[in-house]
């Protein structure tokens, strides 16, 4: 990559295509991390660095200095990354102001008021609300002929779940999942606009039937905070998005571990033989699926170094769990699906301060679904051969569109 003797930006911009991820996503990240620790590209219009080493993404995703309030520093970044003027999705005035999408004593401040509900004891006791609820969406599942596992068993358990804890009715799953799935994945600017409208508004509507009709959920206890000042409104409003949003992210961990074990069969073995791997098991796929191929682009407050090339400050940066997690200096044979590996460090939950807050309760989602479904139907086989999946379009995510399988 050649660098300007000037500000150490390159003259030309690289890309990392849509199309090469989509067809072979791990062999395209791998040919970025083998050739330099830092890769500028054009991303929607602006220039970003990619991520892609495990020693980098983990030293970076730790730095105080690398930012995620992007709409803090909007100005500068448009006036100094955008490389052209592009179509894109604009958004409701204050929705993103969540915990997500902060630095500093706000994030702190913002994440702590949310993380005493995910407490190990709390957690816990869903395990058995879980098992229960997949035991049923398997009862209304057909036997021995297709099935589209998706959207009848792994949306419908995150989204039950989430919907539970925040107070939600059940009917509004649908909409959460159908509008979640275009935020985050959608390449339409329309349809974008349309799924993160119809939250803000959803969410909106959340805060004043808490308010007239209180409960003992979590949608409830945030709005107390609000009222005893220690979050604004749009604050409020920015958090309901984000768990809502977060809470449905175990349906791809759950579908990706589905995948995986009926890829490969003798791993699916292993964990019949050995019920407790199914825990553990879940690491190892986020780990060998990472739900992010990048996690939404950060910002450089001061110069980076890594390896000898210097990001300037006022820089994004695009990094990427996904390549980290395949990094062979890091994982031996990374491209191979093992249960029993161990799988300390992995950065599919991310890492740091913004690490994955929900992290916990999806692995019990995720854990519990993948073994009473085994339970049950030890021989399920899929439709297709895992070559021929159907992977949701994008940059970002890495989730299954569709899993058709037979129980059995």
């Amino acid at each position: 990559m050649e660098l300007t003797q000037q500000d150490g930006i390159p003259e030309v911009l690289g890309r990392i295509r849509m199309k090469d991820l989509m067809v072979d996503p791990y062999g395209t990240l791998a040919g970025v991390r083998e050739a330099t620790p830092a890769f500028a590209i054009e991303n929607n219009g602006y220039r970003m660095w990619a991520i892609t080493r495990y020693h980098d993404v983990r030293k970076v995703l730790a730095d105080p200095t690398v930012l995620r309030d992007l709409v803090e520093h909007r100005r500068e970044i448009n006036s100094h990354c955008m490389v052209r003027e592009m179509p894109r999705a604009h958004l409701p005035h204050g929705s993103r102001r969540g915990f997500f999408d902060r630095d500093g004593e706000s994030h702190r401040h913002l994440r702590g008021l949310v993380g005493n509900v995910f407490t190990p004891a709390r957690l816990a006791a869903l395990r058995p609300r879980v098992e229960k609820l997949a035991d049923e969406l398997l009862d209304t599942l057909p036997v021995g002929e297709p099935v589209e596992l998706i959207g009848s068993f792994a949306r419908p358990i995150a989204g039950t779940i989430i919907c539970e804890l925040l107070g939600v009715i059940p009917d509004e799953q649908n909409m959460l999942a159908a509008n979640e799935s275009e935020m985050i994945t959608s390449s339409n600017i329309s349809e974008i606009e349309k799924a993160v409208g119809e939250l803000h508004a959803f969410a909106k509507k959340l805060a004043e039937e808490k308010r007239e009709e209180p409960g003992d959920d979590l949608s409830t206890r945030l709005l107390r905070l609000y009222e005893n000042n220690e979050m604004s409104e749009d604050e409020l409003i920015s958090t309901y998005i984000l768990i809502l949003v977060g809470g449905m992210e175990p349906s791809s961990a759950i579908g990706n571990g589905v995948f995986a074990l009926l890829s490969n069969p003798g791993q699916l073995a292993k964990v019949l033989a050995e019920p407790e791997l199914f825990t553990e098991c879940v690491n190892e796929v986020v780990r060998y699926e990472s739900p992010f191929r990048f996690v939404p682009p950060r910002y450089t407050s001061a110069p980076l170094e890594l390896d000898g090339v210097t990001i300037p400050a006022g820089e994004l940066l695009l990094i990427s769990p996904a390549a980290a997690n395949r990094d062979p200096a890091r994982f031996d044979e990374p491209d191979v699906f093992d249960v029993e590996r161990n799988t300390t460090g992995h950065l599919g939950f991310g890492h740091g301060v913004h690490r994955c807050l929900g992290s916990e309760l999806g692995k019990i989602e995720t854990a519990t679904a993948l073994r009473t479904l085994f339970r049950r139907f030890p021989d399920t086989r899929l439709v297709d051969p895992p070559e021929r999946a159907s992977w949701r379009p994008g940059k970002f995510m890495r989730r299954l569109d569709a899993l058709p399988v037979i129980l059995r």
